[in-house]
C-alpha cells in the first residue's frame, strides 16, 4: 500500500472515501442495535465476531502510518487542543509498540508482547455488555459521521487533512480499547482430524521442496483481481 504521506489528493480523497465505507461501520451499527434491544449472548457473540475482524480489515489502512497526527497543526485551535488530549492519553495508555500490534492483529504475540490477563471469551455476561458498550461508543464512529457529511460539501485538501488527523487519533484510542484484551476468534474451534492431516502433508511438501505452488498473477488472474503495487 502506497505510504499515506506520499499520497496524491486524488489517492489521499480515494483512501478517505475506502476507510470511511469500511465494514468496520456497518458491523457497529448492527452490535449497538442488539445491545439496544437486550439481545442474547450467542447473538452478541456473533456480531462481535465480525466486528472484531472488521476492526482488523480496517487498521490494515492504517497500520504503517508512523507520522505524528498533531505534527503542524496550529496549537490554539480547538481541534488540535482536543486532539492533544486524545494522544496524549493514547501515549499515556498504550503499552504496546506497532510492530507488536500488528502481530497481535495477525493473532499473533511476540515474545515482548505478553498475552493480556483479560480474555474477552471469559468475561461474565455483564462485563461483556460491558465492554461491547464501551467499543461501539468509541470516538472513531461520531468522527467518521461528521468525515462522511464533510465529503459531500466539496472540501478542500486542508479540511480533509484535519478531518484525516481526527480520524486517525480516534482509531488510536481504538486500538487502546482494545490493548487489554485478549480475542482469539478462532479460540475453542476443533480441526478435524482429516483436515490436520491434510495440513501437516502440505508442510511437509513445502519443506521438502515438492509442493506445487501458484503465482500471485495466476491468482489474481483466475478471480479477476487487479493487483496493486503494496508496501
Amino acid at each position: 500500500m502506497p505510504n499515506i504521506m506520499e499520497m496524491n489528493p486524488t489517492e489521499f480523497r480515494e483512501l478517505l472515501h475506502t476507510l470511511v465505507n469500511e465494514e468496520l461501520f456497518k458491523s457497529r451499527e448492527r452490535l449497538a442495535a442488539l445491545l439496544a434491544t437486550g439481545s442474547p449472548q450467542e447473538a452478541l457473540e456473533a456480531e462481535f465476531f465480525h466486528f472484531h475482524g472488521d476492526y482488523v480489515d480496517f487498521a490494515y489502512w492504517l497500520e504503517d502510518y508512523e507520522e505524528d497526527p498533531l505534527e503542524g497543526l496550529k496549537p490554539d485551535t480547538p481541534l488540535a487542543k482536543k486532539l492533544k488530549r486524545q494522544r496524549e492519553y493514547v501515549l499515556t495508555h498504550r503499552k504496546t509498540t506497532l510492530k507488536e500490534r500488528n502481530f497481535r492483529r495477525m493473532g499473533v504475540y511476540l515474545n515482548s508482547d505478553p498475552m493480556p490477563e483479560k480474555k474477552i471469551a471469559e468475561l461474565p455476561p455483564d462485563k461483556y455488555r460491558t465492554l461491547l458498550r464501551s467499543l461501539v461508543a468509541e470516538e472513531i464512529f461520531p468522527v467518521r459521521e461528521r468525515l462522511v457529511a464533510l465529503c459531500k460539501q466539496n472540501p478542500s485538501d486542508q479540511e480533509l487533512d484535519l478531518a484525516f488527523r481526527e480520524l486517525y487519533v480516534a482509531y488510536e484510542l481504538l486500538e487502546v480499547a482494545f490493548e487489554d484484551y485478549h480475542y482469539d476468534p478462532d479460540e475453542g474451534l476443533e480441526l478435524r482430524p482429516e483436515l490436520v492431516e491434510e495440513l501437516d502433508q502440505r508442510i511437509a511438501d513445502h519443506e521438502a521442496g515438492t509442493a506445487e505452488t501458484i503465482s500471485l498473477e495466476e491468482v489474481a488472474k483466475e478471480f479477476g483481481v487487479k493487483l496493486k503495487c503494496t508496501r
